[in-house]
């Protein structure tokens, strides 16, 4: 038996401006990643890099609908899993960002992983709306201590 981690968040922002922070590496330095090979476009492998705690992740990026949804396979957590962040618009100035990793075995192992992308995934989408709204980087001062989940 499996299960998905989702996570929402409503951000005060256009669509488009919201799923540009998703796909170009300059903005998405400002509350997620330090660096990308390159922006998310279908067919690509992108790798991102997380300086500040000492990490690269390679992922596959199977689909990108402009201000629709982003779609992306990556095995970082030793198991192949799909992420699809999706995006509605909540009237012309705000959008609310969803994503859907899947999936995670009911099992000890699969539990913890999940824990650990739930966590990660709320902070990532309060990260981008403390961006998106207010110009501030939650990510500065952030070290692999704070990120242990175990």
């Amino acid at each position: 038996m499996t299960f998905d981690v989702k996570v929402r968040e409503r951000i005060l922002k256009p669509i488009s401006e919201v799923f540009d922070a998703f796909v170009d590496p300059v903005k998405m330095a400002n509350y997620f990643i330090s660096g990308a090979s390159g922006p998310l476009e279908e067919g690509a492998h992108v790798t991102w890099e997380f300086a500040d705690v000492g990490a690269k992740v390679g992922i596959d990026v199977l689909e990108v609908n402009k201000d629709s949804k982003i779609v992306y396979e990556s095995s970082a957590l030793g198991r192949l899993l799909r992420t699809t962040i999706s995006f509605d618009a909540d009237g012309p100035d705000a959008t609310v960002v969803t994503v859907i990793d899947a999936s995670f075995e009911l099992d000890e192992d699969g539990v913890n992983l999940a824990l650990g992308q739930n966590a990660g995934w709320t902070y990532t989408l309060c990260a981008l709306k403390a961006y998106l709204q207010f110009g501030v980087n939650l990510r500065t001062g952030l070290n692999r201590r704070l990120t242990d989940v175990s």
